[in-house]
């Protein structure tokens, strides 16, 4: 193994100054007949139910909403409303199960598994095993915001095998991956490096072929990683020529994590994390990805709340329910906290509309928890945007609760099956769990 990791790092760093591809001409926008693209974000602490919940006739303008950025033209160049469909009632029902819930849940969002779960998150079944990313330079995109952590609870995105997929939280680097090329370089130069690239691959390849074979089941896992990365590196090094206008370098930033200074910049470095994302999936450089967003945290971007909202705001909030009132300046801040990030996802609209991808985009938007005060990973706020692709009937609530004092959800599992089905994935169930009839299903989502 000491050899095949040592020659894999080498292909790594012999390609690494030409994985992104040479651009030139201007971006053409998606036709209807785009392949279909799918994104998957996080946000962060829950909902705050009673200003999240759409009014009657699907309104989302009423005072205090924290779905209102849906429906805000002026800000966001037109409405998204009739694209939305809102989930209510969607439980991280395998993660409950073995205690992966609260701020670990997020691990279960795209995996319908708990943290001792083998398969595979959403995207990147659609990405690999689905063979999403087949054709496009990048298999999948796994981008962050101030967390570069893979551990449980800060991951969305996980290969088959249980191995967490890292987040790229720098929009340098990504500016870099995705469209670099070395300044002044000439086509014969570019093309000897990649055909010395190539070269590198081939044997590394060829180690780990002949590991594999030698290797117990139990590693044979991370060996077929290893053949996945050098697949992706492959397919950059053979994309010579991409027709797709390269924006500009984003500017570089002194701090980029949480609780590292780099809270003051988060706003800024969330829109660039977006529109890169949103230029990525137009220019057809990838067709899965996720995003990870963080919480206002120490970020001072709204004066109305304090220092520290995951402690100060998320556990503070106080619910309406049958028998308790609730505190409404409890929901009203942190509306304020899930509006705002709702405010980045219609961004993330407005860009893949202005690049002519939306209609052929599907945008999941979800969290850990439902009720952050409590740890509930039940009745997750969950969001769909399908583009005209996509048979999904949009622009409406659907309320899945059910049981007593509609305490009860479905599974998340019935979403992802019916969201892998949605892209031609002939599958009955999805995720991990002892109990499988949480596994099966779908959700009524035509």
């Amino acid at each position: 193994m000491r050899v095949s990791r040592r020659r894999f790092l080498a292909a790594l760093g012999v390609s690494g100054s030409f994985l992104a591809q040479e651009t030139r001409g201007l971006a053409e926008p998606a036709k209807p007949t785009a392949p279909r693209r799918f994104i998957g974000v996080y946000t962060p602490h829950g909902r705050a139910h009673e200003l999240w919940q759409p009014r009657e006739d699907f309104a989302l303008g009423f005072e205090g909403s924290t779905l209102a950025p849906f429906d805000d033209a002026a800000t966001y160049g037109k409405s998204f409303r009739d694209r939305l469909l809102v989930l209510d009632g969607i439980d991280l029902s395998a993660g409950i199960e073995v205690g992966t819930t609260g701020h670990d849940g997020s691990r279960v969002i795209l995996t319908g598994s708990g943290a001792d779960g083998k398969n595979a998150s959403l995207d990147q079944f659609l990405a690999i095993e689905h063979g999403l990313g087949a054709e496009t330079p990048h298999t999948s995109l796994t981008l962050g915001v101030g967390n570069d952590s893979t551990e449980v609870g800060q991951n969305i995105s996980w290969s088959r095998g249980g191995t967490p997929v890292p987040k790229w939280i720098d929009p340098s680097r990504i500016h870099a991956e995705l469209f670099g090329t070395p300044l002044g370089a000439r086509r014969e130069e570019l093309e000897h490096a990649r055909r010395a690239g190539k070269s590198v691959l081939d044997r590394v390849r060829a180690d780990l072929a002949r590991l594999s074979r030698r290797a117990p089941q139990g590693e044979r896992t991370k060996l077929e990683q290893h053949a996945t990365a050098l697949r992706d590196i492959e397919k950059r090094l053979t994309q010579v020529e991409r027709v797709c206008a390269t924006p500009a370098p984003p500017p570089g930033f002194e701090r980029l994590k949480a609780y590292g200074g780099g809270e003051p910049y988060f706003d800024a470095i969330t829109d660039l994390q977006i529109d890169l994302l949103a230029r990525a999936v137009s220019c057809d450089l990838t067709r899965v990805a996720t995003l990870y967003l963080a919480d206002l945290t120490r970020s001072k971007l709204l004066p109305d709340l304090p220092e520290d909202v995951h402690q100060e705001v998320a556990h503070r909030y106080d619910a309406r329910d049958q028998v308790h009132a609730g505190t409404p300046e409890s929901w009203r801040k942190l509306g304020l906290q899930n509006r705002y990030t709702y405010g980045k996802v219609a961004r993330l609209l407005q860009r893949l509309d202005e690049a002519g991808a939306l209609e052929s985009s599907l945008v999941l938007t979800s969290s850990d928890m439902g009720d952050p005060a409590r740890h509930s990973s039940r009745q997750v706020p969950t969001l769909l945007f399908a583009g005209g692709a996509f048979p999904v009937k949009t622009g409406r609530y659907l309320d899945l609760r059910h049981g007593k004092n509609l305490q009860d959800g479905v599974p998340n599992n019935l979403l992802l099956v019916s969201l892998a089905r949605l892209f031609g994935a002939e599958i009955e169930r999805f995720g991990e769990s002892k109990n499988t009839s949480l596994l099966t299903g779908q959700l009524p989502l035509a």
